[in-house]
């Protein structure tokens, strides 16, 4: 009789999912969140402008406001990716036929937030550096160095032993094919 394995266990065996395949799902990843993110947003300003009786002109003047429109908008996205990171793949994961499998112990929300604090460190600064260096030309080294740090986890997985990326080598996690069903 076969066991069960505890929820958010999984296998670590697999090979490591070719470079295309993680690049595609990346970009698709890209399109998936920005639906997620103009839902939330749609959330966010529909409160607050019921809560504080505001248009939303008003309402994106208030420095306070703008913080805490970031601060929804991290929480969203690590709610997301959290969650899914924890059950082992993301929706373009799964489309792509990859999932996340943990080096040792099992898949963790812990885990997950170290993924997500490395991968939001490098990919977060590249959209406000281009939209800064639009409005302030002088600005443009600024981006980049931001497109330069936006890569850099890539670059660096192209020389890892096992070609992963830096916020699953600290997390201790990997990006393997899945099987097929």
């Amino acid at each position: 009789m076969a066991q069960s394995k505890p929820s958010g266990e999984i296998e670590v065996h697999g090979t490591a999912a070719a470079w295309g395949r993680r690049l595609i799902a990346f970009v698709y990843e890209i399109l998936l969140l920005v639906a997620v993110l103009l839902i939330a947003e749609g959330i966010f300003q529909g409160v607050a402008q019921l809560l504080l009786g505001i248009s939303p002109e008003q309402l994106s003047s208030l420095g306070l406001a703008r913080i805490l429109n970031a601060v929804w908008i991290l929480l969203v996205c690590f709610a997301y990716f959290g969650w899914s990171w924890t059950r082992g793949q993301t929706l373009a994961m799964m489309t792509w036929r990859m999932r996340i499998a943990p080096l040792a112990d099992q898949l963790s929300w812990r885990k997950a937030a170290i993924r997500f604090a490395v991968a939001t460190l490098f990919y977060a600064p590249l959209l406000p550096l281009w939209i800064l260096a639009i409005y302030q030309p002088q600005a443009k080294i600024w981006a980049w160095l931001g497109t330069a740090w936006f890569f850099l986890p890539w670059v660096l997985a192209w020389f890892d032993a096992d070609k992963q990326l830096l916020q699953d080598r600290i997390a201790k996690t990997r990006i393997v094919n899945s099987p097929k069903k």
